[in-house]
């Protein structure tokens, strides 16, 4: 009876808390899942069209890339002789049905620069329809035109159509971007889905309950059982393995402050000249990456060796061996934890905004370190029968390290290559940092989906390998 009233307090504690998580993750996302910012890329400015003189007309094929058009950017060159009550006319056709119209005196017009074309949100189409922009002027104005796109430092020729000046096609297209936001469709389902997890979970509970009630086994139970009997080793462990690393250092628990800084520098140093100008906040980019990243390789080397480096241990007295891997991954969290601290400073002395979206920090945290610890499980296995393992794991990082977008945009990938590019897991949870801390907004649930996969399928090929090969290990040791 005692056994079943504190389970009945357990439940009640869960529903509570589940409650509270819920409606604190909806807080944070509501926005940012009923509709997202977009903003193209336009083309280099290298070249300017023809004045447009009176009767004169540019014509610029566009797709409506957002559900919500808020205006169109371009780059317009007015003289600086250019009477101020001069009149420039901009349209936005269908075909060659008007949408919308848009007058502009030159006075109000920079010599050389942006211009904005404010549209009205129910005054165009669904988004991907063709549309065209028509430009008019009096004299003494033109556009800026561009065959090519910055990707970093480089310029590279860019699949240009659509311009027309007069009838006449060129080779090109304008100086065009296109701002505006996409409606998203998530928050329609987030309280059905938050439901059906929520009986999802209830019914796992209840059936760990009976289980346990009945003296049935089962997975859950046992490794629930496994966390309490040996929580207070793993703390130890967690401990020891972040006392020892700065024993004999200097500047101890420092290092774990200076380390991302430094290599922020150094990343800064090499690359700046690159990609510095095409990346908005450079720095604050490059030390996020890099501390993702460093942990990664951090605990990944570390839990890989776990096994091998306690085999004295292990050989003596009888524990669970996931133990090692794990508090590896754990220990390496710490430093992770402590980094984290230099870039909130560098975001607050380069004006980053601070959001309710950082709240979703411990989230990526999370997704993180499973992944970790699946990864880990699989390498310390390997490192019993392989130990060439490590020297090959090396070469393997460096190559992953390239492969992130740790200190350049993603805009260098080719289009053709993205979606591979993209299946690389330490990209998904670069972006979703990125997305919280640079972009101040939630990343789609797609982006959570990715995560959760990435971790989920990790830590569920690290457990089935480990445990296949655990029994052995004494053997190899």
């Amino acid at each position: 009876m005692k056994k079943e009233k504190s389970f009945g307090k357990s439940l009640v504690l869960f529903v509570l808390i589940y409650a509270a998580a819920v409606g604190l993750f909806y807080w944070i996302v509501r926005d940012d899942w009923r509709q997202t910012a977009v903003v193209t890329d336009p083309v280099n400015r290298d070249a300017v069209l023809p004045d447009l003189n009176a009767g004169d007309e540019i014509r610029q094929d566009f797709v409506l890339a957002a559900d919500q058009l808020n205006e169109l950017i371009l780059y317009v060159n007015r003289q600086p002789g250019a009477p101020a009550e001069g009149k420039l006319t901009a349209e936005i056709l269908s075909g060659e049905e008007l949408l919308f119209r848009q007058e502009m005196a030159y006075g109000d017009l920079a010599e050389d620069g942006q211009m904005s074309v404010s549209v009205p949100a129910d005054a165009l189409p669904e988004k991907g329809t063709l549309l065209t922009l028509s430009l008019r002027a009096e004299g003494m104005v033109s556009f800026w035109y561009g065959q090519t796109r910055t990707a970093g430092k480089f310029a590279v020729k860019a699949e240009t159509s659509g311009l027309r000046m007069n009838g006449e096609p060129r080779d090109g297209e304008l100086v065009l971007s296109q701002r505006g936001s996409l409606l998203q469709p998530y928050m329609r389902y987030y309280w059905p889905a938050a439901a059906v997890l929520f009986l999802a979970l209830t019914a796992i509970i209840l059936w760990c309950h009976a289980c346990a009630v009945q003296g049935k086994a089962n997975a859950i139970n046992g490794g629930l059982r496994l966390i309490s009997q040996y929580s207070y080793l793993l703390k130890t462990l967690v401990l020891r393995d972040f006392k020892v690393k700065y024993k004999a250092s200097v500047l101890g628990v420092l290092w774990s402050f200076l380390n991302p800084l430094l290599m922020t520098f150094v990343y800064m140093f090499v690359f700046s000249t690159l990609f510095r100008n095409s990346i908005e906040n450079f720095v604050v980019y490059l030390m996020s990456g890099i501390i993702l990243f460093n942990y990664f390789t951090e605990a990944s080397n570390q839990g890989m060796i776990s096994i091998v480096g306690n085999a004295g241990l292990i050989t003596k007295v009888y524990m669970p061996k996931y133990i090692f891997p794990i508090s590896k991954v754990l220990s390496s969290g710490i430093n992770l934890l402590i980094s984290l601290i230099p870039l909130m400073i560098m975001m607050a002395l380069t004006g980053v905004r601070l959001s309710k979206s950082l709240l979703l920090l411990p989230v990526v945290l999370l997704f993180l370190i499973l992944f970790c610890v699946g990864v880990s499980l699989i390498l310390s296995a390997a490192m019993v029968y392989f130990r060439d393992i490590q020297f090959l794991w090396g070469i393997l990082l460096t190559i992953l390290n390239f492969l992130s977008p740790i200190f350049y945009p993603e805009s260098i990938i080719p289009a053709k290559f993205l979606t591979l590019y993209h299946m690389n897991p330490m990209y998904q949870y670069l972006f979703f940092m990125r997305s919280i801390v640079l972009n101040g907004v939630s990343p789609n649930p797609v982006t959570y989906l990715y995560c959760i996969l990435a971790s989920g399928i990790a830590l569920g090929i690290g457990l089935f390998v480990f445990r296949k090969s655990q029994s052995s290990f004494v053997l190899h040791l």
